[in-house]
């Protein structure tokens, strides 16, 4: 297994993920013995090339999708024994999720859509904090307006925004710059670095090579295997062990 040091927020053991094989259809090996361990307090990039399984990783990780063998751990909890009940109240309370369809209510404004999970969930709400996170994410003109009027890179930070208002211990971002341009993506990129910093996780697949050297530990992925584990890396390093993948 590929450990990094410190407890774990994220333990993967011989992960593998299949589609097909079933009525005729080929089967399809998309996870092939995955194990590493992401350490809390951290970032964690996964980068490799088009169809190499890092989305379907990132979901498998955080319990989005199951996995056909293997094992995952999230924040402590094996995934496979947990009740329902029990996964909801985590993901509500503990894990965030930034995905590419940054799957907003349309109807709603962006300080709506970014206070919408404590108003579902019964809580208190912070108007005027959900407008300073916008805000940190250059969206302080936009608060008001609704999404449907955004265009894709303020709806994305919308998104984040929404994740990072409730400071849940960990995130899982699905490319959270692929819509923006680069003011935004250092924005976006600044913020997950610093919710890392205070002491919470941060696992995010990116194909930005400079995005992935702001995190503390790279993944490269090559047909399913992680191939390098990186501390520490450049680009140049991050490109070089992707290289030597395609060797």
């Amino acid at each position: 297994m590929h450990e990094f040091q410190g407890q774990a927020a994220v333990v993967a053991h011989a992960v593998e993920k299949s589609f097909g094989g079933r009525r005729g259809l080929p089967q399809v090996d998309v996870l092939r013995g995955v194990s590493f361990t992401v350490p809390t307090g951290s970032m964690v990039s996964i980068v490799g090339p088009s169809g190499c399984g890092k989305s379907t990783l990132l979901f498998c990780l955080a319990g989005l999708d199951p996995v056909t063998a293997g094992n995952v751990q999230l924040l402590g909890n094996d995934l496979s024994t947990l009740r329902p009940g029990a996964l909801a109240r985590l993901y509500r309370d503990r894990v965030g999720f930034v995905f590419q369809s940054y799957n907003l209510v349309s109807a709603l404004n962006a300080r709506e859509n970014v206070v919408l999970p404590k108003r579902l969930a019964g809580h208190r709400v912070d108007l005027d904090h959900a407008d300073a996170v916008l805000t940190g994410l250059g969206l302080a003109d936009r608060t008001r307006t609704g999404v449907n009027r955004l265009s894709n890179g303020e709806q994305q930070r919308v998104a984040l925004a929404r994740v990072l208002a409730n400071a849940p211990e960990l995130v899982f971002a699905d490319e959270p710059t692929g819509a923006l341009d680069s003011a935004a993506s250092r924005l976006v990129l600044g913020k997950l670095r610093e919710h890392a910093n205070s002491g919470r996780t941060v696992v995010m697949v990116t194909h930005d090579l400079d995005a992935a050297t702001l995190a503390d530990h790279v993944l490269v992925m090559r047909d399913g295997i992680v191939t390098h584990m990186l501390t520490g890396a450049s680009s140049a390093q991050i490109l070089k062990a992707m290289e030597g993948n395609a060797a």
